[in-house]
């Protein structure tokens, strides 16, 4: 990315804004609309996968009607239900872009496309009034981990480095989770036809056919999550080098704008974590988050002050 034209100074740590709760709140919001979408084509590839085994032993001559309506729903997931749900992702991405820079005080790097409009956020925000205790009730408040006392270079670096590693835990464990998902589905159907004796033909087409869908999916959702993990993990370590000094030139204003570009790139490309697992880790990534950067903080003091 080009930051010549970007005349930017990262602002003094005691200086960053806090009260971009607003952001946050539709932000949330917007993810979790588009998670709408995802789920629906999980669901229904589910229901596949339930249904169409029983039906192809029990009914053989149903095994035709159900590979069609599985790949019906192949169709509208691959192009109506992903189209809805890449859309309201992108939009909140481009509304947590807005949260960074306005915390980070910095300039507007690029037009984001597709974004909601100021009412859209207004109305997924709330009244005034609400605002604060939905983002107390959301766990929202302390977003970033930020030490006061840092160069407000190193305090942006830092905080930017947190939101990459939290976002490569959480698209780890999402990679594991598919993986076991496919590997645990796809024994026990094989397994599942091989006890009941179905016949080639009918796992074929009963079978295996309408799971293929589902399969494909999940192996895209497995490769999707991986590469996700690999770029954040890669910029996490860039980060930190630079703040530690490891590097050939020495961390600036500058470096925060290219990272800022980077982790709206990530945002828009990643793939969904179900709330599930985000629910189930939250606090865990959490704490090792704050951990990491109190760790860098002490790092660097020394040689800041």
């Amino acid at each position: 990315m080009d930051t010549e034209d970007h005349d930017y100074t990262a602002p003094a740590a005691a200086d960053i804004a806090e009260g971009a709760l607003r952001l946050l709140i539709a932000q949330r919001a917007l993810y979790a609309k588009a998670k709408r979408w995802t789920y629906l084509r999980w669901i229904g590839f589910s229901v596949m996968g339930i249904v169409a085994p029983p039906l192809a032993v029990f009914f053989p001559k149903a095994a035709v009607v159900v590979g069609a309506v599985a790949g019906v729903w192949i169709f509208l997931s691959r192009t109506i239900f992903k189209a809805f749900e890449g859309k309201l992702a992108a939009q909140g991405a481009a509304v947590q872009e807005d949260f960074d820079r306005l915390v980070f005080d910095m300039p507007p790097l690029a037009t984001r496309v597709p974004r909601p409009t100021p009412e859209d956020v207004a109305e997924l925000a709330g009244s005034d009034t609400e605002v604060l205790d939905r983002a107390k009730q959301g766990g929202l408040l302390g977003w970033y981990p930020l030490d006061r006392g840092a160069a407000g270079t190193v305090c942006v670096a830092i905080a930017q480095r947190a939101n990459a590693a939290y976002s490569e835990r959480l698209q780890r464990l999402n990679a594991r989770y598919w993986l076991t998902v496919l590997v645990v589905w796809t024994v026990v159907i094989v397994m599942t036809s091989m006890i009941i004796g179905t016949s080639l033909t009918t796992f074929l087409l009963g079978v295996a056919a309408p799971l293929l869908p589902a399969c494909l999916d999940i192996g895209e959702q497995l490769r999707s999550s991986t590469q996700a993990c690999a770029d954040r993990r890669s910029m996490a370590d860039d980060i930190e080098h630079a703040v530690r000094g490891t590097r050939d030139n020495p961390l600036n204003d500058e470096d925060l704008l290219v990272w800022q570009e980077r982790l709206y790139s990530l945002r828009r490309s990643a793939p969904l974590v179900p709330d599930l697992i985000y629910a189930r880790t939250r606090r865990k990534n959490e704490e090792a988050m704050n951990s990491a950067a109190a760790e860098l903080w002490a790092a660097v003091r020394p040689v800041r002050e």
